[in-house]
């Protein structure tokens, strides 16, 4: 029937008419057939089973089953129709069959303004914006364009007036209302906005931010999947409808920028009462490309301005770390000779309580410059994770004076920590850093007044008190506690407390990022130790930490006068004070200043068990003295001694013959147990 009515009433030569605009529609008011004029001027992407009545909104269409054959004319514009483009008129025309209705003839009708002598029709401006920036022009314009972009990328202007050129061009070569660039971030989920502006002053930014956010996920899929521009119109049930209504534009266009298959950006455009021509979605096109680019440019550009701050840094810090290497060996030296100095004193003098108050002073003080020494040579290179002797009194007594000095005052704090500490074998600063962090989350879960406690002591875990203690071995532990009477923690989080990434803390606030707890864990396996939680729900939280205690292979205070220790060091004063200790507990010592002096004596038939020799000397450095002192075929022990390695912590020294080393400041109790143990 549809076919009949077409051909019965339809003129042929219409069909490829492009000025006059035709429709018609069955006597259900369904449209049927239209020519290409009219399918210009209209927006919708699908006209064929629309109705007669789909072409307006706000607008009542009187019932055309009882106009009785009269011809309606129903003017047109943004008040009444989304559909239909710019200011015309419709005419419905009834097809009659007898007394029957057997269609109806569309016609829709320009109106002309009046126009001055050379100017182009207003009406054809209207009716056909999106062709005002035809191809001629627009291989004119764009090149113009293209230069003014390229010329901010090459001045490093930055990303966002970049952009903010790009968008302001994409709008005017589209006469779109108003525009959007929205970039994606790198982890492909958050988004940043940048309005044209038109938007950037109106109220429902938020609103708009909102709604693209929550059709992000859909949209990225959709383009990932067909790779060109996603269009929106502000019809109920058209994908899209959402952000077409909330942008208040009755067409929406959103163009992909991809670059290296990426998704970076998407440029966002819109228009008040007109659809996008293909020469529109064209132009907008070429502009999402160009951004990918400039995004991709200006990116690489940070990156390798980062990357070029970072090797600058890491050159100064080399600079620093050969500087304060060479200063680190001086100080070491320096202080091994106080420390030396405050071991033979203790032996000499009276235990007298006054004086060993001020010498033990003066060993803590002695301690914290060791600590500075350290810190200085962590300028050049990461301090490589060696063991040493952590005296728990010290270390508890340096983090209660944080914890007076910078917590609030509402917090009340106490320390119950015993005397004489068993020593630890481990990280100082790894211990130091797992204490306070308990004790700072201690502080967070406390929200108005309370109590944090750290205490400390020693234990013995034997047959007696092993039920108590199943997860530990036998033998004698250091056992630190820190509670608090904060919030508490739930019971199903204990159980998750050391999981990786896992808090109770806001990480809204970026308070929490979950990995101190699971950090403090591993550091504690890693001393052999063990820890331990419990809690109550607004009640307080405990955590018990268990660390093995040192115990030191027993050292003969009275050793064979025939044992010969040569010691090799060019600091005199240094040298005259360690051989001194190791004559006070039973050695012999032959004492030299440079390598060739050491040779020399191990060439006269003189019987050395152990050689100490130091890394920096003149003439003949350590190195070099004990690979000609083994190719003399000697087989005695080697302990190469240095305030700072600069070889590294992975050289392989006993390539070259060396038994074992020992960094300066000396800890003279584990001096001598080294020696012991190797001769």
């Amino acid at each position: 029937m549809n076919e009949r009515l077409v051909s019965k009433y339809f003129l042929s030569e219409f069909a490829k008419s492009e000025d006059d605009f035709y429709a018609i529609a069955n006597e259900n008011q369904e449209i049927i057939w239209f020519n290409k004029g009219f399918k210009k001027n209209v927006s919708a992407t699908r006209l064929k089973g629309l109705f007669i009545s789909d072409l307006f909104y706000n607008y009542q269409l009187p019932d055309l089953n009882k106009i009785k054959g009269k011809v309606i004319e129903v003017a047109i514009d943004s008040t009444n129709s989304k559909i239909l483009r710019g200011k015309n008129s419709l005419k419905i025309i009834p097809i009659k069959k007898g007394k029957k209705t057997d269609g109806y003839f569309l016609k829709l009708i320009s109106q002309p303004y009046k126009i001055s002598k050379g100017e182009k029709s207003e009406v054809n401006k209207k009716t056909t914006s999106n062709l005002s920036f035809n191809k001629a022009n627009n291989f004119q314009i764009f090149p113009k364009t293209l230069q003014q972009i390229l010329t901010l990328l090459f001045k490093e202007k930055p990303l966002l007036e970049i952009s903010e050129e790009i968008l302001k061009q994409s709008i005017r070569v589209s006469n779109s209302y108003a525009g959007i660039i929205v970039f994606i971030n790198n982890d492909n989920k958050s988004l940043d906005f940048q309005f044209s502006n038109q938007l950037s002053e109106i109220k429902n930014n938020e609103e708009i931010k909102k709604e693209i956010q929550g059709s992000f996920p859909f949209i990225k899929k959709w383009l990932a999947i067909n790779k060109h521009t996603f269009v929106a119109t502000n019809i109920s049930g058209n994908i899209g409808f959402n952000i077409a209504q909330t942008l208040q534009c009755s067409s929406v266009i959103i163009s992909p920028c991809f670059f290296d298959e990426k998704l970076l950006a998407l440029i966002v455009a819109g228009k008040k009462d007109e659809t996008f021509s293909d020469l529109d979605i064209n132009n907008i096109e070429q502009f999402a490309v160009l951004l990918s680019f400039v995004i991709s440019n200006v990116r690489t550009r940070e990156l390798n301005s980062a990357l070029e701050s970072r090797l600058l840094q890491s050159q100064k810090l080399e600079t620093i770390g050969k500087l304060s290497s060479g200063m680190a060996h001086d100080f070491s030296n320096l202080l091994s000779s106080i420390f030396g100095s405050l071991n033979l004193l203790k032996k000499k003098i009276p235990p007298k309580e006054d004086i060993y108050r001020l010498l033990d002073n003066i060993e803590n003080c002695s301690i914290r410059a060791k600590d500075l020494t350290k810190g200085l040579l962590s300028f050049g290179k990461p301090t490589p994770k060696r063991k040493e002797l952590i005296k728990p009194n010290i270390l508890l007594s340096e983090i209660s004076k944080v914890i007076t000095q910078t917590f609030p005052a509402k917090i009340n704090y106490e320390a119950k920590i015993e005397e004489n500490l068993y020593d630890i074998l481990g990280n100082g600063t790894e211990i130091y850093q797992v204490l306070l962090n308990l004790c700072v989350n201690a502080k967070e879960a406390i929200s108005n007044k309370g109590k944090i406690t750290l205490a400390a002591k020693n234990i013995i875990v034997d047959e007696s008190n092993l039920i108590n203690f199943q997860l530990l071995n036998k033998g004698k532990y250091v056992w630190f506690s820190v509670s608090d009477t904060g919030t508490g923690i739930k019971e199903e989080n204990i159980s998750k407390i050391f999981d990786p990434y896992f808090s109770t803390k806001d990480k809204q606030s970026g308070s929490g990022s979950g990995l101190g707890l699971y950090v403090t864990y591993g550091i504690i396996k890693a001393h052999q130790g063990h820890i331990e939680v419990s809690s109550k729900l607004n009640e307080g939280t405990k955590f018990d930490v268990f660390i093995p205690a040192f115990e030191p292979a027993a050292v003969e205070k009275h050793l064979s006068t025939e044992k010969i220790i040569l010691l090799a060091d060019d600091e005199i004063m240094l040298r005259d004070l360690l051989a001194e200790l190791l004559e006070s507990s039973g050695y012999n010592v032959i004492k030299v200043s440079t390598g060739t002096e050491a040779l020399k004596v191990l060439t006269e038939e003189i019987k050395v068990n152990l050689a100490i020799i130091d890394y920096n000397m003149p003439q003949m450095d350590g190195l070099e003295c004990i690979r000609q002192i083994r190719e003399l075929k000697f087989k005695m022990p080697i302990i190469l001694s240095s305030g700072s390695f600069a070889l590294g912590e992975d050289f392989d020294y006993k390539k070259i013959g060396v038994t074992t080393t020992l960094s300066k400041p000396y800890e003279f109790e584990t001096m001598l147990s080294t020696i012991q143990k190797l001769i």
